[in-house]
């Protein structure tokens, strides 16, 4: 059966991947995905290998220079020199990284590389976002993409994977050796080349039902608006892009919560506690808390919406469930917006983190800091399934999928 035969009608597809030669320099050259990278990362990723994958997928340039012709010349370099390698066959490529929690916990998941088709969203469509995207990264993404002609960062996608086929492929294939084997940005990842009929099984079977975006909304719609855009030779390769797929019935597919730090001067606990007592009660023991606000004296108070709890003035909360009734939605729209709104008299200016700890810390600093729940998987899955979006900084999927695993070419893809 040859790739065009098997990927026709298929999600998902093997694709003849792009990746480092050498094995054992694949430490040095992974790097998280470029939207979590700040300045100094950046900095000390490129001196910890001139070849790290961040010069191409964050390029910086010199004053009046074109950042995205500069990674262009990068990869093509790199290809030259025969650092980057292309597999002469479509494959899959799997990635299982393994990395201790913040309560010290490990956690390990595994996923699998293939090419995902560049579908637009639609209602019951078969890949489901539940986050809205900015101009801004798209524009950056697609001149990106225009430049090098190769997809850089995998979007994150969670496959419901009902009957368990997948996980259990992905078993079967992580039961042999890993072609490599990488200590790097705080975890361990081990991979995979898988050719033949494994990688087109794979393909099938996450082809079988709507898959979920965890990560990668932006990249997703850019790979979109450009596959009808694409150079003619790049034509058939630009109906796809590359996607990291991973089995809700992986064990360490975890979701932490994504914590506000709100700036400013701080906010006494009496006023905060009396300007929410309309809209929140305290939480009793046992019970979930909606939010826990903590005060710069390192006080903290756990709070759960009331049941008769009058959300008009709420004119950012969803209008129905599921996305209404998410406790990230809550504390934006009710707790944020409209009671320390109310009390600073505008609309909070916000620091995100996943750290408690950071959190925690941070409120002697800031007017103070909110605590919330992690949003489950399947409150995502309800969320995209009733076509719906969440709240900014609703998830933070771990471990990051790395980026340098393997990229995709456009030319010579079908």
């Amino acid at each position: 059966m040859t790739g065009i035969a098997m990927s026709a009608g298929l999600l998902f597809a093997p694709f003849r991947g792009l990746r480092y030669a050498e094995p054992a320099s694949l430490g040095a050259r992974l790097a998280p995905p470029y939207d979590v990278i700040d300045t100094e990362q950046r900095r000390t990723l490129s001196r910890q290998d001139p070849c790290n994958i961040v010069q191409v997928d964050l390029p910086v340039a010199a004053p009046g220079a074109d950042p995205y012709a500069g990674a262009a010349d990068i990869l093509a370099s790199w290809q030259r020199r025969g650092v980057l390698v292309r597999d002469d066959e479509p494959m899959a490529y799997v990635l299982r990284t393994t990395s201790t929690t913040e309560d010290g916990r490990a956690l390990s998941r595994t996923g699998i590389f293939l090419a995902v088709a560049a579908l637009p969203f639609a209602p019951g469509g078969k890949v489901r976002p539940h986050e809205r995207t900015h101009a801004g990264p798209k524009e950056d993404r697609r001149r990106l993409t225009m430049a090098t002609g190769c997809n850089l960062s995998p979007i994150f996608l969670l496959s419901p994977d009902s009957r368990g086929d997948l996980a259990a492929t992905l078993e079967l294939i992580t039961a042999e050796q890993p072609w490599a084997k990488a200590e790097a940005i705080g975890g361990t990842h081990e991979v995979w080349l898988v050719k033949g009929p494994m990688a087109r099984r794979a393909a099938t079977l996450a082809s079988d039902e709507p898959v979920y975006i965890a990560d990668g909304h932006h990249r997703y719609e850019t790979a979109v608006l450009y596959r009808d855009k694409a150079p003619k030779a790049w034509k058939y390769g630009a109906q796809r892009t590359l996607a990291h797929v991973v089995s809700f019935q992986d064990p360490g597919l975890e979701i932490l919560a994504t914590h506000r730090i709100v700036e400013g001067q701080t906010l006494s606990r009496e006023a905060v506690l009396k300007a929410a007592s309309p809209w929140f009660g305290r939480a009793l023991q046992g019970q979930t808390p909606t939010l826990t606000a903590v005060f710069a004296d390192g006080s903290e108070a756990a709070m759960v919406l009331r049941p008769d709890a009058d959300l008009s003035q709420a004119t950012d909360l969803a209008p129905q469930p599921p996305a209404r009734e998410l406790a990230v939605a809550v504390t934006d729209a009710v707790f944020l917006k409209v009671v320390v709104g109310g009390l600073i008299g505008r609309e909070p200016k916000l620091r995100y983190t996943p750290s408690a700890a950071e959190a925690r810390g941070a409120a002697s600093r800031a007017a103070l800091s909110v605590l919330v729940p992690p949003t489950e998987l399947e409150e995502v899955r309800a969320v995209s399934d009733a076509g719906q979006i969440m709240p900014p900084k609703s998830t933070f999927f771990v471990p990051k999928v790395p980026t340098g695993v393997v990229m995709r070419l456009f030319e010579g893809e079908f």
